[in-house]
C-alpha cells in the first residue's frame, strides 16, 4: 500500500473558529445554536507522558439483552483522550528506532448508557481509548437501540458534512493540498478525490451491525442512513436519550409485536410506520438545520425520497434501530415449509382473537432459509466518506450473539463460563487519514495495534487454563497475522467471522498462524503450558509475547518488503489450578449452514476490484450510490471476486453484508514456491525466492506454468481443486493481489527492464442471497479504500420481472 493512502497522526488541539446563526425559536430554546462550518486552527504538539505497557487488559463495559430484546441507548460524543504515536511516522511497526509518544487528541467516542461495568477509571489528565460497548444478545433477540449524535462540532473545524455545502469541493481540505486539483470533467487524474468519494462528513454517523443476518432496510442494518449531530442551545445538545425516550419506547413496543411472529418480516416499511412525534420533530430540525447559510439543504431531499415512497437518508441528533436475530429452529436443511396459522397459534399459547389476527398478519409465506450465526461480531460507523477516520478514532464494538455454540461450551466448561472470557477489540487507533498530512506524518503501515485501547496489554492465565479469547479486528486498514504460539502455549480455532467452525476444520487448526485481516473476527481457545518455562525470572510465573505481523498482503511477510513482527499482547502465566482440555468434538454445526453445492448455483458474475494509485474502484467505476449488482432473493450465485492492483501490492479485503460466503477457489499468483517444509525456494543463481507462477518454463518441480497467449480468464491455481465440502464461512476475504510476471516473448533478459504481464489475482465464492430483499453493500475493508470509490450497492430483488419476449 502506498504511503499516502494510510492513516498517521500528527498530534494538534483544534482552537477552532466560529460561525453561527439565529434559527427561528425551538420549543425550550432560548439562544442561538452554533453550527460549525469553518476550518480549525492547530496548535502545536503536546506530548505527555504514555500509560506504561502491559496494563492489565481492560473489560470493555456491556450492554446486555433481557428477555428476549436489547433495549439500550448507544451515545456518540467526544472527548480528548490520550492517543499513541509512532515517531518519527515513517518508521513502520517494529522497526528499531521507533518509539511511542503520546498526545491529547478529540476524538469520537461511542458510549452505551448505563453499561457494566463502568468504563475504567482515567490514569493521568486525559482518558485512554476505548471500544464502544460490547453489545451482547441472543440468537432470536430483538436489537432496539437508540443511536444518539452528541458531536460537539466546536471540537471539530469543518466536521459539518462539507458534501452538502453549497461551495467548495465537498470533500476535506487540508494545508497539505487534500483533496487534490479538482479535474475536469471525465478526466480524473490519481489524487485528485471529488464528493462522494474523499474524505468528509466525519460529524455525520450511523451504525453497520457486521455479520448479522438481517433486515437491511429502514431500522435495520442499514447504512444509507445519515446522522448529523444534534443541533446546540447554550453549548448543549437539544436532542437527548430523555427528549426521544417517549417516541422511541412506543416505536421499539410496536416493533416488537410486528415482528414478534415472523422472522421474515422487514417492518417498518415507511416513515408513517415511526411515531409522529418523532418524525415530526425530525422534520422540525432538519428545517432549522437548513437556515445555515452556505449549506444544501437536507429537508428537501427527505421530502423528496418521501414522495417516492423510499426511506428518508438524514436525521439529526437521534435515530431507532429495531431488527430482529433470526433463529433458525428447523432441525435439518432445507427447511420444511413454512408452518400453517393455527400451527403457529399452537405455539403462541392458546393465542385469544387479537392475537391470531396479528398472527394471521405476520405469517410467513416462505420458511427461514438461514439463521443468525451465534458468534462474535461487531459493529462500526459507516457513514461513506468518514468510516476510516470514524473507525480509527473508536468507533467500533464487540457484537456478542450466543446461542446453542455458547451452550455447549458453558456444558463442557461450566456454567457461564463463556461470559467470563476476554473480549478483544484491536484497532489503530488515530486522528486524520494520510492523505491530510504533510508527507513527513505519513505512516507507511497505520497505527500501532491497540486491543480495548491499549498497547500490548497483559492478560493472565493460570497453567494448564484454557481460555476463549473472542478476537474482532476493527482496524480500518490492516490485519494481523498471528505467528504460531511458542513458550508451550496452545491454541485452536473454534471460529471465523462470528461463524463456527465444523470439527474437521477446528482439529486441523491446533498451533496454526493465521489472518485476521481488517473486519475479521476469530474465536481462539488458549491453553496456557502446565509449566512455565525455564527462561522465566520465577519458576511460579513467566510473562509470554503473542507475536503479529500488520499485514494487506503476503508480501509484508516475506521478501524485500518484509514487516518485522510485534507483540500484540503479552500473558502471564502464574498460581496453580487444574488442568484443562481443549473442547471436543467442537460444538455441533448448524444445519443452515450446510456447504453450497455446485448443483445450488443459478448466476455467476465478475466483480473487479482495483487501485491505480490513488484511484480505488470496483468494475472499473467509484461508488455513485447506483447499484452494481443485481441478485434475486433466495436464490444462490457464484462470483469471482478479481483484483487488478498490482502495485503496491494490497489483497483487498472483500466484504459483503447481510449473507456470509463460501470460498471455493483461490489464485494467488504472486505466491510463492514452497518446499514440503513450507519454507521458500531459493534460487541458487539469484539467490532470490522462486515464484510459484511463471510464464517461461517451469525451472522447479512444482513451479507453475501459465500460458501467456491465454485468454487472462483461464489462469488460474495449478493446486489441486478447491475441496467442496467441510467449507469454512467469512465475511471479509482477502483478495489475491495482482501480479506482473516477466514476459518470456521480449528479449531483455534483465529482469528489471523485462515486460510485464499484468497477472489478476481472484477468488471465487458462493453464498445464498436468502430471507431479505433490499440494498446493502460490498466494498474493501481498507476503510481509506472505501470512502475514496471502492465500494458499490448490491440489490436483492425479491420479485423477477413479469416482462417475457415468449
Amino acid at each position: 500500500m502506498s504511503a499516502n493512502e494510510k492513516s498517521s497522526p500528527q498530534p494538534s488541539n483544534p482552537a477552532p473558529r466560529r460561525r453561527s446563526f439565529v434559527p427561528r425559536r425551538l420549543p425550550g430554546a432560548s439562544l442561538a445554536i452554533t453550527v460549525m462550518l469553518a476550518p480549525a486552527v492547530p496548535a502545536c504538539a503536546q506530548w505527555i507522558p504514555c500509560l506504561p505497557e502491559q496494563q492489565d487488559l481492560v473489560k470493555i463495559p456491556e450492554l446486555i439483552s433481557k428477555d428476549g430484546r436489547l433495549r439500550g441507548t448507544l451515545l456518540l460524543s467526544d472527548q480528548q483522550e490520550r492517543l499513541t504515536f509512532r515517531q518519527p511516522p515513517a518508521k513502520k511497526p517494529g522497526e528499531p528506532g521507533a518509539k511511542i509518544q503520546c498526545a491529547p487528541q478529540y476524538v469520537r467516542v461511542l458510549r452505551g448508557v448505563d453499561a457494566v461495568p463502568p468504563p475504567p477509571a482515567k490514569a493521568g489528565d486525559y482518558p485512554d481509548p476505548l471500544p464502544g460497548p460490547t453489545l451482547r444478545v441472543r440468537v432470536g433477540d430483538l436489537i432496539e437501540l437508540t443511536f444518539l449524535n452528541q458531536i460537539n462540532p466546536a471540537d471539530f473545524g469543518n466536521s459539518i458534512d462539507r458534501g452538502d455545502a453549497a461551495t467548495g469541493t465537498g470533500c476535506d481540505e487540508s494545508s497539505n493540498g487534500y483533496p487534490g486539483k479538482i479535474p475536469p470533467p471525465g478526466n480524473v487524474p490519481p489524487g485528485g478525490d471529488t464528493f462522494p468519494n474523499c474524505f468528509h462528513g466525519s460529524s455525520t454517523a450511523n451504525v453497520h451491525f457486521h455479520g448479522t443476518h438481517t433486515n437491511p432496510s429502514s431500522t435495520g442494518d442499514n447504512v444509507f442512513i445519515e446522522v448529523r449531530p444534534s443541533l446546540r442551545v447554550d453549548g448543549k445538545p437539544i436532542v437527548t436519550e430523555a427528549s426521544v425516550r417517549e417516541s422511541f419506547d412506543e416505536f421499539f413496543c410496536r416493533c416488537e409485536a410486528k415482528l414478534k411472529f415472523n422472522p421474515l418480516r422487514q417492518w417498518p416499511y415507511t416513515w408513517s410506520d415511526l411515531p409522529p412525534s418523532y418524525t415530526a420533530m425530525q422534520k422540525e430540525l432538519l428545517k432549522k438545520y437548513d437556515e445555515t447559510p452556505g449549506i444544501k439543504k437536507l429537508w428537501p431531499v427527505d421530502e423528496a425520497q418521501l414522495e417516492e415512497g423510499a426511506w428518508p437518508q438524514y436525521y439529526l441528533g437521534a435515530y431507532p434501530y429495531c431488527f430482529r436475530l433470526p433463529e433458525y429452529t428447523a432441525t435439518t436443511w432445507p427447511p420444511p415449509p413454512a408452518p400453517a396459522v393455527a400451527h403457529a397459534a399452537a405455539h403462541a399459547g392458546g393465542a385469544g382473537t387479537a392475537e391470531l389476527a396479528q398472527l394471521k398478519e405476520a405469517e410467513p409465506a416462505r420458511p427461514l432459509i438461514m439463521g443468525q450465526s451465534p458468534g462474535t461480531h461487531w459493529y462500526h460507523a459507516h457513514k461513506h466518506g468518514s468510516t476510516a477516520i470514524d473507525v480509527s478514532n473508536g468507533m467500533t464494538g464487540a457484537l456478542i450473539i450466543e446461542g446453542k455454540y455458547d451452550d455447549e461450551l458453558n456444558k463442557f466448561y461450566g456454567d457461564g463460563w463463556t461470559r467470563r472470557q476476554p473480549v478483544m477489540v484491536i484497532n489503530q487507533i488515530g486522528v486524520t487519514p494520510n492523505l491530510e498530512r504533510g508527507s513527513k506524518g505519513r505512516t507507511d503501515a497505520g497505527e500501532n495495534f491497540s486491543i480495548n485501547g491499549r498497547l500490548n496489554p497483559l492478560l493472565r492465565l493460570k497453567p494448564g487454563e484454557v481460555q476463549m479469547w473472542r478476537i474482532v479486528n476493527t482496524s480500518f486498514r490492516s490485519g494481523a497475522y498471528f505467528h504460531p504460539p511458542q513458550h508451550g502455549l496452545h491454541w485452536m480455532r473454534l471460529a471465523v467471522d462470528g461463524v463456527q467452525l465444523k470439527d474437521v476444520n477446528y482439529k486441523h487448526s491446533l498451533d496454526q498462524p493465521f489472518l485476521l485481516a481488517a473486519g475479521n473476527r476469530a474465536d481462539l481457545l488458549v491453553k496456557a503450558p502446565t509449566k512455565p518455562g525455564a527462561a522465566c525470572k520465577t519458576p511460579e510465573s513467566c510473562t509470554y509475547p503473542i507475536m503479529v505481523t500488520v499485514d494487506v498482503d503476503p508480501g509484508d511477510l516475506a521478501g524485500p518488503n518484509k514487516l518485522d513482527p510485534v507483540t500484540l499482547l503479552s500473558v502471564n502465566v502464574a498460581g496453580t489450578a487444574p488442568e484443562m482440555e481443549f473442547i471436543s468434538p467442537a460444538p455441533d454445526f448448524p444445519p443452515f449452514l450446510a456447504d453450497i453445492s455446485r448443483a445450488e448455483v443459478k448466476g455467476t458474475k465478475k466483480i473487479v476490484f482495483a487501485s491505480n494509485g490513488a484511484t480505488h474502484t470496483i468494475d472499473g467505476r467509484k461508488f455513485s450510490g447506483e447499484v452494481g449488482e443485481v441478485v434475486l432473493l433466495n436464490t444462490v450465485e457464484e462470483w469471482k471476486v478479481v483484483n487488478e492492483t498490482y502495485g503496491p501490492l494490497i489483497s483487498h479485503p472483500f466484504h459483503i453484508h447481510i449473507n456470509p460466503f463460501q470460498v471455493v477457489e483461490v489464485f494467488s499468483p504472486n505466491d510463492l514456491l514452497l518446499d514440503e517444509s513450507g519454507k521458500p525456494v531459493i534460487d541458487p543463481a539469484t539467490k532470490q525466492p522462486v515464484p510459484k507462477y511463471t510464464f517461461a518454463k517451469a525451472a522447479f518441480s512444482g513451479q507453475c506454468h501459465l500460458d501467456p497467449t491465454d485468454d487472462p480468464d483461464n489462469w488460474k491455481p495449478c493446486d489441486p481443486p478447491h475441496k467442496q465440502k467441510d467449507l469454512i464461512w467469512w465475511d471479509v476475504f482477502p483478495i489475491p493481489s495482482g501480479a506482473q510476471l516477466p514476459d518470456p516473448s521480449d528479449p531483455e533478459k534483465d529482469p528489471k527492464k523485462q515486460r510485464k504481464i499484468n497477472v489478476p489475482g481472484y477468488f471465487k465464492m458462493r453464498s445464498r442471497f436468502v430471507d431479505y430483499s433490499g440494498y446493502y453493500v460490498i466494498h474493501c475493508h481498507i476503510l481509506a479504500h472505501e470512502d475514496r470509490g471502492m465500494m458499490t450497492i448490491v440489490e436483492v430483488a425479491p420479485l423477477r420481472s413479469p416482462y417475457s419476449h415468449h
